[in-house]
């Protein structure tokens, strides 16, 4: 299995009130990825700044980098953009969950925005499919779904 699909740490639970109060603060942020990219990704970089030393380090980054992606993806954001989130997003190992909505939305957001990506994207998704005979069955027939959903 690739690193990148390999499953990493988990993060700590919402019972923690600083995690809680940091994943607040993601989704607060958030909001300004539609509107002022920019100030969005200063935004991530002073909640970095804001809650190191009471979250774990590993984790905060993770689930930033994987903010960065989702948001520029979803927001249909230049190709140097989206392209650059992913690439500081697959730096950490991601479970073949997360892999697989990886690959499934950077393929949707290169048919509608930047066809030169496709191909890349489609070896995304060939990866996931290779490793669905691996799983279990709930998580096979999930994954099955969200492949099944890609449609030019």
């Amino acid at each position: 299995m690739p690193r990148k699909l390999k499953e990493g740490f988990a993060d700590p639970t919402y019972h923690d009130p600083d995690w809680r109060a940091f994943m607040m603060d993601v989704q607060e942020t958030s909001g300004l990825a539609p509107r002022d990219w920019p100030r969005f990704r200063a935004g991530l970089r002073q909640l970095e700044r804001r809650h190191a030393g009471r979250v774990p380090v590993a984790s905060m980054r993770r689930k930033l980098a994987e903010n960065a992606f989702f948001c520029a993806a979803h927001w249909k954001q230049t190709p140097r953009v989206v392209r650059g989130a992913l690439r500081d997003y697959l730096k950490h190992p991601l479970g073949t969950r997360m892999y697989s909505y990886t690959a499934a939305e950077y393929w949707q957001w290169a048919a509608k925005v930047s066809p030169e990506d496709l191909p890349a994207a489609e070896a995304m998704v060939a990866e996931v499919r290779a490793y669905l005979p691996s799983l279990d069955e709930h998580e096979r027939r999930n994954t099955e779904g969200l492949l099944a959903s890609l449609k030019r």
